[in-house]
């Protein structure tokens, strides 16, 4: 409806000039994939025929043949090389301000009650760490997760070397207190009994054909809506 729609191209890491302050109610998005995919790069495919027709009535969005990558936050190598002098990627290095900064854009213009929903998936635990780590730097923490089939654009469900049927919902708030305390026993407790009940849940999908892979996820899911309630506050238990 033309009247309640407002389109905008922009990066998300900057939207001032367009959303005020506790202004919006719901954010949903679908951050890259760690280094799985340079989106900007494969859509330069479409961008050469794109900007011969649109050039002229859309100059700032077409009015070049490439598409920017500036702000694209992905984890390239190949852009940015090498590690720095803390021995981290280079590549990851931007992978992370960049998101941050997508994130803190977020959480600034959400209304204090507001929610963030965006759905991540990645066979590397180290992507899943970073994503975690500039949500909750960005002021969020995560309220609960829904495992829910993928689409079918992604062929017969290969992602990477593994077959995936299923992506993980994550619906965060902006964070209103600090992170709890907790020990490590009592957390590890918490997730175990999370997991175990819904055990009889995944046993039914394992026999109906779910592949392991998506196990893992819907498992991954239960473990970080527990662990992001205490984040940087996990305390290890005195021997």
């Amino acid at each position: 409806i033309e009247s309640n729609v407002t389109l905008h191209c922009d990066s998300s890491t900057d939207l001032k000039r367009h959303i005020k302050n506790n202004s919006i109610d719901l954010v949903i998005t679908d951050p890259p994939f760690g280094d799985n995919l340079n989106n900007s790069e494969l859509a330069d495919f479409f961008m050469v025929w794109l900007h011969k027709g649109l050039s002229q009535a859309y100059p700032n969005e077409f009015g070049i043949s490439e598409s920017p990558k500036a702000l694209e936050a992905v984890s390239n190598k190949l852009r940015y090389p090498g590690t720095s002098t803390s021995g981290l990627k280079n590549c990851d290095i931007m992978y992370d301000r960049l998101l941050t900064l997508a994130w803190k854009e977020a959480s600034r213009i959400l209304k204090p009650s507001g929610l963030l929903a965006f759905t991540f998936h990645h066979d590397n635990d180290i992507a899943w760490i970073g994503v975690l780590e500039s949500l909750f730097k960005a002021g969020f923490t995560l309220e609960a997760t829904y495992p829910i089939r993928s689409d079918s654009s992604k062929g017969k469900g290969q992602f990477g070397s593994k077959k995936i049927e299923y992506d993980i919902i994550h619906v965060c708030r902006k964070r209103l207190e600090d992170f709890k305390e907790i020990f490590w026993a009592t957390l590890r407790k918490q997730i175990l009994d999370s997991v175990k009940s819904k055990a009889y849940i995944l046993a039914q999908h394992k026999e109906s054909g779910l592949h392991l892979a998506d196990l893992e996820v819907i498992i991954r899911g239960e473990v970080l809506e527990q662990y992001s309630k205490h984040y940087g506050k996990v305390k290890k238990n005195l021997a």
